[in-house]
């Protein structure tokens, strides 16, 4: 040990005799540690606790709390047991006592006088022990300071690109808002256009030219109403993600009535899939519903038995079981595996090729949620290659307490 390597270290020095006390200090000068000097057991502790040593010397034989009792009490604090101690003895009767002292920590003795070259060895060793552990410490805390650095700055760039992926689905939605109603401004008077150049021709459907352009007028309105209705999709998804979703309750809102007259409008296009259309509806299942909504939720789930049931019959029915009106729409299609069905209810989500079947993905989910939004649920049931049924199950008045009957809750 160099004094120019000016360790950061301290030695308790413990004595009752301050001539021993001032010749161990003298053998140690020059060593570059900082010397602490205590005249009895007492002080020793108090030393102890007021900061940190790499080695106490401490003589075995003091009035009060002798070297033993003093080592006992130290090795009795957690953090004080790590100290190396070495007994300083002053007499050879004393050597066994020494040996019994490691019972209580001390890791080695030396007899006094001591030999100032042994001293110096003996603490050289101790100190360098103590300064590579706290090197070891220093480099473990400042490993811990990085870590936690990088963490906060991970934890800050995730928040930065939580926040910008928050602004970019704002602005798309805020796109999709903005460009779903400059679509539906010129759709608007377009679908008119049609109907009234439609009702002209059919005022004279003798002529072999009127008869050509009723089919192609008749194929333009088809292909305005399906524009029509992935711009409404889209316009829908943008107000129910803001959470704009708007409910108009009627009372005395007639289901079946709804159903029948919808499954009517798909009538040309039940034939053209060739999906026989079976209607099990009773006269009456009212409640307090959105009617329009109501409507838009039976034409979805129509559409999409039409789509992937084209070739096989799809069958709805209607019914009311205590206080809840239940629709049930099933076809004979292609149907879904549990990983299609777990996910069919996300936006823009399609449970096939959109190649094969088109559209944005979005009916079934602007349908659960608008049938959530009036205090319902729709559940879907499907084997692949044996079809699919969706039911759909409302509360007729207000949200009754007990969940649809023969279901769990939600």
């Amino acid at each position: 040990m160099r004094a120019g390597d000016a360790p950061s270290a301290s030695v308790l020095l413990v004595d009752d005799q301050p001539s021993d006390l001032m010749a161990l200090e003298r053998q140690l000068s020059g060593s570059g540690l900082r010397v602490v000097k205590a005249t009895s057991g007492e002080e020793a502790l108090r030393q102890l606790d007021d900061q940190d040593f790499a080695l106490i010397l401490m003589d075995v034989r003091m009035p009060g709390l002798d070297g033993f009792e003093t080592a006992r009490l130290i090795r009795q604090h957690e953090p004080l047991r790590r100290v190396p101690l070495i007994f300083l003895s002053g007499a050879s009767r004393e050597e066994a006592s020494v040996v019994n002292g490691y019972a209580n920590g001390a890791v080695d003795y030396l007899r006094k006088p001591v030999e100032p070259e042994a001293l110096r060895a003996k603490v050289r060793v101790f100190v360098d022990l103590y300064l590579e552990r706290e090197a070891l410490r220093r480099e473990r805390a400042q490993e811990r300071r990085l870590l936690e650095e990088r963490r906060l700055a991970v934890e800050k760039d995730r928040e930065r690109l939580l926040e910008e992926l928050r602004e970019a689905v704002r602005l798309r939605d805020e796109f999709l808002s903005v460009a779903s109603h400059e679509l539906k401004t010129p759709l608007t008077p377009l679908a008119l256009r049609l109907r009234l150049l439609l009702q002209e021709l059919e005022a004279e459907p003798d002529s072999p030219g009127t008869r050509r352009l009723l089919r192609h007028l008749e194929t333009a309105r088809q292909q305005v109403r399906r524009l029509t209705v992935l711009v409404d999709g889209l316009l829908d998804t943008t107000h129910i993600t803001s959470g704009r979703i708007a409910l108009c309750h009627e009372e005395d809102v007639n289901l079946a009535a709804i159903v029948r007259n919808v499954a009517a409008s798909f009538e040309t296009q039940a034939e053209r899939a060739g999906c026989p259309m079976g209607l099990e509806v009773p006269g009456h299942v009212l409640g307090r519903w959105d009617p329009l909504r109501l409507e838009q939720v039976v034409s979805n789930l129509l559409s999409n038995a039409l789509k992937f049931g084209a070739g096989s019959p799809v069958h709805l029915r209607v019914e009311e079981r205590e206080g809840w009106g239940r629709l049930v729409v099933r076809d004979q299609g292609i149907g879904m595996d549990d990983g299609v069905r777990a996910r069919l209810f996300r936006r823009f989500e399609r449970g096939v090729s959109e190649r094969h079947y088109g559209g944005l993905g979005l009916g079934l989910f602007i349908s659960q949620q608008i049938v959530q939004a009036m205090g319902g649920r729709i559940l879907v049931e499907s084997t692949p290659g044996q079809g699919a049924t969706f039911t759909v199950e409302l509360p007729c008045s207000a949200l009754p307490e007990s969940p649809p009957p023969g279901r769990g809750p939600s």
